[in-house]
């Protein structure tokens, strides 16, 4: 395949530089490789006669000749913002040049609508990691994005489909696909992914793989009506994947902080939504783990905290319950002076 001309260009401006004595070789100036870069088309047979140099070069030469075109296409490849450029050097037969082309989020939804076919499956691995649907698209463009976000998501290789779940949005379908892949790490990845829906986080908390269900009982999207039956029907690493959850109903908290296992009274004890009547009714509990989740709790209250910082079960619950009081104390009796100067 021919290559551009820009690309005979480059090449020409390295052998010219090889060709010099080391003493007099300079690095060309901005305006002569600009000068370069605008060669018309009708000088192309000047160029082939310098390239004709090439036949009296030696194994070294030509090996580090060539490497310098590699670094600079591979660099433009990276750095570029212009699609037509992009979409030039997409054709490049060095499969880490076509890489960066299909990684650079400025490549046009054409150019890595074909290096998703690539044969290499780096190649087709950067279209995945720059993979972004916007929901505010045209229709055409959106159905587009949707159908290669779903052939990446088939992919028969694990780095391609690994590498399209990053932080940007997916399309909604395509969370489902990834959602029933053979590999368990997938399937994980796509449990804590930030934008996995709500259904497909359904589905997953189901998975026969413990990681996986456990990861989406903790995902924020977990439709709360699941995470009320899981906390009687899963089993501790679902329980304690419950009181992980941000938006764990505080119904579910209050049953989980009298759980047998004392891990999950711990876990449902230090969550932030944990309310005050149930911290006061851990005051008894007989695991130390979770009178000390009781006295680091912000919702602990004064009352409470007195009762912990005398407490003769365990000296360090007593500790952090004191420290705790200080501040509260010293503020009440600041309170208190200033209350009585004023009065006065």
């Amino acid at each position: 395949m021919p290559r551009p001309l820009h690309h005979y260009c480059l090449a020409l401006a390295l052998i010219l530089a090889c060709l010099a004595p080391p003493q007099a070789v300079a690095a060309p100036t901005e305006a002569q490789q600009r000068e370069a870069e605008q060669v018309q088309p009708t000088v192309e047979g000047y160029l082939r006669h310098h390239l004709l140099k090439l036949e009296g070069w030696g194994i070294s030469a030509l090996m580090r000749t060539e490497q310098q075109v590699d670094r600079e296409q591979k660099r433009r490849a990276n750095l570029s913002t212009n699609a037509i450029e992009l979409a030039e050097l997409a054709e490049d037969e060095d499969m880490g040049v076509r890489f960066y082309v299909a990684a650079n989020t400025h490549s046009s939804l054409g150019t890595r609508l074909a290096l998703s076919r690539d044969r290499q499956a780096t190649v087709r691995s950067g279209v995945a990691m720059s993979l972004r649907y916007d929901p505010l698209a045209t229709s055409q463009v959106r159905s587009v994005t949707a159908q290669l976000a779903t052939d990446l998501a088939r992919d028969p290789n694990i780095l391609v489909r690994m590498a399209l779940i990053q932080e940007g949005l997916l399309p909604p379908d395509t969370y489902s696909v990834l959602a029933q892949d053979p590999d368990r790490v997938i399937r994980q990845l796509v449990a804590g992914h930030p934008n996995t829906p709500a259904s497909t986080l359904t589905i997953l908390t189901m998975d026969a793989e413990v990681l996986v269900r456990t990861t989406a009982l903790r995902h924020r999207n977990t439709d709360a009506r699941l995470l009320i039956q899981m906390a009687t029907a899963g089993g501790t690493q679902e329980r304690l994947s419950l009181c992980a959850n941000p938006n764990t109903p505080v119904s579910v908290l209050d049953a989980l902080a009298f759980d047998a296992n004392p891990l999950v009274r711990r876990q449902a004890a230090q969550h932030p939504n944990m309310r005050l009547p149930t911290l006061r009714q851990l005051f008894d509990d007989s695991d130390i783990s979770v009178l000390q989740a009781v006295a680091s709790h912000p919702h602990a209250d004064r009352d409470l905290l007195m009762q912990l910082a005398f407490d003769d079960r365990d000296a360090q619950v007593r500790v952090t319950a004191q420290d705790r009081l200080e501040p509260l104390l010293r503020r009440e009796i600041r309170d208190d002076i200033l209350e009585r100067w004023q009065a006065n």
